[in-house]
């Protein structure tokens, strides 16, 4: 299969610049053809998936979206961890056999976004998009033992069960959101633990959250045990932060 190149249309909106055409801040070129990058298939071995051609070679610079749509939308946290870990790739991975990058839905809050990709990539937003990678027609499974440094799973089908996939790749944080009516990876009782000040600490945002449950945050973040060092909640409350759960994001 050949890789997929990817593009923002003329006359489309840019949602990374935070503007559409013709109003102040819309940089020049954001109504051209923004360039995604693909890995190239392997000749000596086609069977060989570009996704993992690549991430055997980047892995360790990459954010993995699982999953993550043919359209993907709202990944303003996952931007804010590939930031705050000063990765190079955003890595999104579906079966789907076409992934468009650019929609008006891409971030929660464009303006936003845009302020703290700009601050990052020193004035310039769209450097973003040089380190975006996307592969279509790609299953979860196949990537496993592959390893990244972080795994974001966004809206995952019910009784879609990634758990092993996801130990397998190694990642030292693991993003879950959109979690009503979707499938929890259980990740609990191996080797990451729980945490709340990362969430902190990287300023991830309420995804969607329920209004009916005060301080939800409709997310979860995993920390690899080995990753960051910070003291868990003790025994003594491990209980309450369990019940906690159930309910708070």
């Amino acid at each position: 299969m050949k890789a997929q190149t990817f593009s923002c249309y003329e006359n489309a909106t840019c949602s990374v610049c935070g503007a559409k055409e013709g109003e102040k801040g819309h940089e020049s070129g954001a109504t051209g053809r923004i360039s995604c990058n693909m890995a190239e298939d392997n000749p000596d071995n086609p069977k060989i998936k570009p996704a993992i051609t690549f991430l055997k070679a980047n892995g360790k610079h990459s954010l993995v979206s699982l999953g993550c749509g043919s359209q993907p939308n709202r990944i303003d946290n996952h931007l804010r961890l590939l930031t705050g870990l000063d990765l190079t790739y955003y890595v999104g991975i579906d079966c789907a056999p076409d992934i468009e990058p650019v929609s008006d839905k891409l971030f929660m809050d464009p303006a936003d976004t845009t302020a703290h990709l700009n601050e990052h990539y020193n004035g310039q937003p769209r450097r973003f998009w040089e380190g975006v990678r996307l592969f279509p027609g790609t299953f979860v499974e196949e990537l496993a033992g592959v390893h990244c440094a972080v795994v974001v799973c966004q809206r995952v089908y019910p009784d879609c069960f990634w758990e092993e996939v996801i130990f397998s790749m190694n990642p030292v944080l693991v993003l879950q959101e959109d979690l009503h009516g979707c499938e929890r990876q259980k990740l609990r009782g191996r080797k990451y633990v729980r945490n709340w000040s990362k969430i902190r600490r990287y300023d991830l945002r309420p995804f969607r959250p329920w209004p009916i449950f005060p301080g939800e945050k409709n997310l979860v973040l995993w920390r690899r045990r080995d990753f960051g060092g910070e003291k868990e909640a003790g025994d003594k409350f491990r209980w309450l932060e369990r019940l906690a759960e159930r309910f708070i994001g």
